[in-house]
């Protein structure tokens, strides 16, 4: 390196180089722009080729304005050459003017970030156009969700406004037939089908729960969105602070996978049991292995022990707390949604048999079968209408998000601290998932949960 600044040619080179040039040195190569051929052009107009030369940048900080210098770290042979010499090895092997000095990402002592850059402080592309198609995956998977949800939604409104308007006809029908002095078979017939038309539209509302498809769809949908927007914040963000490279490319690539799992496109035959025998939280995530024993933190990026110690609390608060609470709240729900789903269907089909007996003579069933009728609508009402399938989801997928991040602080303990996330940042991130402001500790020990956003 002394012995390339020692050359006779160099100050010779350096103004054959900044000559013909409006630019100043510490604005435009400070910045870490690659220089254009347009620089050997106005070298070659001297009879010069101007061949590619790295330049560095030592900062300079005893006066109130901070100074950089330049110094040559590899100047090229700059021989006299004819002016039709061409420039395509220039453009070819033309070299960036980064700053090298030890604050600099691209400095050797600060290279191979965790995976994401090699060991010259360049950008692995690769991988990063393989998260970008992940990303772009979940976001076409956010809209197919949307778009269905969307339509199960209607289905859910037009499926409710039809039994309503049927049965509340058939119960119309029947107690008109009651009121005159002989009953008639035409509206007797007109009830019965009514009503039974009215118990088949119940008998698949109860089945496939549209609300509860809806509320589906509408969770995959933003699970989806988020995860496409995890990863563009991703690559925002210095490599520094980042996950390994790796682990995060698996974990993201896990995620999908388990959205895809955890809330299939179709009604059948993968479509989500409905009125499940073992009620558990919604699946988001991957199912972390927390076989291995937990790593402790060493101070280094960004990991303390009391950022370790608030998230293993916050973890067991979740367990112990917070998804056994939205666990008993979904099952507690259930019980009565399985119960309207049957009844409703049950007295419509009632109803209708009442209305095609009553029209034998002597036999006076019409107002019963009014009633049931009634009835019918009623539950069908409050189990469609008031959409306790939606309200079963939402609690499940309140405590598969509680379960995700417990998982999340679980396995990230068990990953050695240097391909971690930043702690600062990692606590800051889960706090703010929480709904809480990042302090340290994230919540007194007199509070029943860790969570205060639903």
């Amino acid at each position: 390196m002394a012995a390339c600044n020692a050359l006779s040619t160099a100050s010779n080179l350096r103004s054959q180089f900044f000559s013909g040039n409006d630019f100043a040195v510490g604005d435009a190569y400070s910045s870490g722009h690659c220089v254009t051929p347009t620089t050997a052009h106005n070298a070659s107009n001297q009879g010069f080729i101007q061949l590619p030369i790295r330049i560095s940048r030592k900062s300079a900080h005893g006066s109130k304005r901070s100074r950089c210098n330049y110094r040559l770290l590899r100047p090229s042979c700059a021989l006299a050459t004819p002016r039709h010499t061409t420039f395509d090895s220039v453009d070819r092997d033309w070299t960036s003017f980064n700053p090298t000095g030890p604050g600099s990402p691209t400095s050797p002592s600060q290279r191979n970030t965790k995976g994401w850059t090699d060991r010259n402080g360049v950008e692995d592309f690769m991988l990063v156009a393989q998260l970008r198609n992940i990303a772009l995956a979940a976001e076409d998977r956010s809209e197919m969700h949307a778009i269905i949800g969307v339509q199960r939604d209607n289905w859910n409104k037009l499926c409710h406004m039809t039994v309503n308007m049927t049965t509340i006809a058939a119960a119309m029908l029947a107690a008109m037939n009651g009121g005159v002095g002989s009953t008639s078979l035409s509206m007797s017939v007109a009830a019965f089908l009514l009503n039974g038309g009215a118990a088949g539209f119940m008998y698949l509302a109860s089945k496939y729960q549209p609300s509860q498809l809806a509320e589906e769809q509408r969770t995959a949908s933003r699970f989806h969105k988020l995860l496409a927007r995890d990863i563009e914040t991703t690559l925002l963000v210095d490599p520094r602070l980042r996950k390994d490279a790796h682990l995060y490319m698996e974990e993201v690539m896990g995620r999908l996978q388990a959205l895809d799992v955890g809330f299939p496109l179709p009604l059948k035959p993968n479509g989500l049991e409905k009125f499940p025998k073992v009620v558990a939280p919604s699946v988001l995530g991957p199912v972390a292995d927390l076989t291995e024993t937990e790593i402790p933190a060493n101070n280094t990026n960004g990991w303390t022990d009391a950022i370790t110690n608030d998230l293993q609390r916050t973890a067991d608060k979740l367990h112990t707390s917070d998804i056994a609470k939205y666990v008993r709240a979904a099952r507690n729900k259930e019980i009565p949604n399985k119960r309207l789903a049957i009844s409703a269907p049950v007295f419509a089909v009632v109803a209708a048999l009442l209305s095609l007996v009553g029209c034998w003579p002597g036999i006076h069933l019409a107002g019963v079968a009014a009633a049931c009728s009634i009835v019918a609508v009623l539950v069908s009402s409050f189990s469609n209408g008031g959409q306790i399938g939606m309200i079963f989801e939402l609690y499940r997928n309140c405590a598969g998000y509680y379960v995700e991040m417990e998982q999340d602080i679980q396995s990230t303990m068990r990953i050695p601290v240097c391909q971690r996330e930043d702690g600062e940042l990692y606590h800051q991130k889960i706090a703010l998932q929480l709904g809480r402001r990042d302090q340290m500790p994230m919540f007194s020990s007199e509070e029943k949960t860790a969570g205060k956003l639903f």
